[in-house]
């Protein structure tokens, strides 16, 4: 009965945990800077939900009871954009401030607004600066003050004066001086970020919890957790640096059908011969996913490379948390199901996770695709 009690009770925490996926108030900010002497070019990439309800831009909708944020259209964002350029150019040029030995840079008139294809809003911003001194860069582009998000990290990427590099600001930091970033005080804050965006996406949790559910040995777990490791660090790692790009309405709705297909794929297929091209297929698109929270479309470095592989170091600890701990927890059950009774329920318990995990799949991909909704 403890069995069948455990199993009633992740079925419930699946079933009440899905619908609200995700929706965790907070934003991410990516900054490029380009230039040297008095000229400095920044192309900064900003979410359109966060700044739509900043600024009131059309089809932002309040998350719903559960959480949730309805996706806004395409076309609903570029027609909004372009009513409302100057005031989403004036908004985000007043945000990034630069300043060359103190002496605060003047930022030109206007900014092109585009969506991007992922369904960003990127706003260009040029600015006149001192000739001499070095450069520093503060990013207020959202404040948790401003009541819209709850947490923001901007990723600044630079090529300026010569310097390579990148850093992330968060609420506590919210400038940098260029070329004065100490590596391995970068490292750390890389490793959280990526640790944080697989632990709060529960997309990316329940397809590892789907894939534990049809694993029945050591072997299994090892060989799956590889094949999307390595899958999801090779797109994560192009995707981030700009040498593959693929629009998040086509990523997010395969990520979605992919957590529905391993879960059933667990009931319906015996044979597992199979598993390991599609967990690497599918690793492709979560790594797409991954990007998305670290884009640095700029100039590739050394400290950028450090930056992306601390934070695919985060999503590894915390996957691998999480195997240490639900996998043993699954062998547990298995084993002390010896009577016929307490087999049956785990069979049932087993069977209703993993249709639970499929619904949850299900519904973020009708959610997620922009034909369905």
């Amino acid at each position: 009965m403890r069995v069948l009690a455990f199993l009633a009770a992740l079925v419930v925490l699946l079933l009440t945990a899905a619908p609200a996926q995700a929706h965790v108030r907070t934003t991410s900010v990516a900054v490029d800077l380009r230039g040297s002497g008095d000229g400095v070019a920044a192309v900064v990439d900003v979410e359109y939900d966060a700044l739509g309800r900043m600024l009131g831009l059309d089809g932002v909708a309040s998350p719903d009871p559960d959480g949730a944020v309805p996706e806004v259209p395409a076309e609903v964002r570029r027609v909004s954009l372009d009513a409302h350029e100057s005031d989403v150019a004036a908004y985000v040029g007043g945000g990034l401030r630069l300043s060359r030995s103190s002496i605060a840079c003047t930022a030109q008139d206007g900014g092109r607004v585009e969506l991007t294809d992922a369904g960003a809003v990127r706003v260009a911003l040029a600015y006149a600066c001192p000739a001499a001194g070095e450069l520093t860069v503060r990013s207020d582009v959202f404040r948790a003050a401003d009541g819209v998000v709850d947490d923001i990290r901007t990723m600044v990427a630079y090529d300026v004066d010569g310097t390579r590099g990148s850093t992330l600001l968060d609420a506590a930091r919210t400038s940098v001086t260029v070329g004065d970033t100490d590596l391995f005080s970068e490292i750390p804050r890389f490793v959280l970020l990526g640790g944080e965006h697989l632990l709060f996406g529960l997309d990316h949790v329940l397809f590892l919890l789907a894939l534990l559910l049809g694993a029945k040995r050591l072997r299994d777990v090892v060989e799956v957790a590889t094949a999307f490791t390595v899958a999801h660090s090779v797109t994560l790692v192009l995707a981030a640096i700009g040498w593959v790009s693929v629009p998040g309405w086509i990523v997010e709705p395969l990520i979605a059908l992919s957590i529905a297909f391993v879960a059933l794929d667990n009931l319906l297929s015996p044979r597992t011969s199979h598993r390991l091209p599609v967990v690497f297929g599918f690793g492709l698109m979560h790594g797409l996913g991954f990007a998305g929270a670290l884009s640095v479309d700029g100039p590739l470095s050394f400290s950028t490379l450090v930056d992306l592989l601390s934070f695919n170091v985060g999503i590894e600890l915390v996957q691998l948390t999480i195997i240490a701990v639900a996998f043993p927890a699954l062998l547990f059950l298995r084993r002390v199901a010896t009577g016929p009774l307490a087999a049956r329920a785990l069979m049932l318990g087993t069977v209703a996770a993993a249709v639970a995990v499929a619904g949850a799949g299900l519904i973020w991909f009708v959610e997620r695709s922009p034909l369905l909704t």
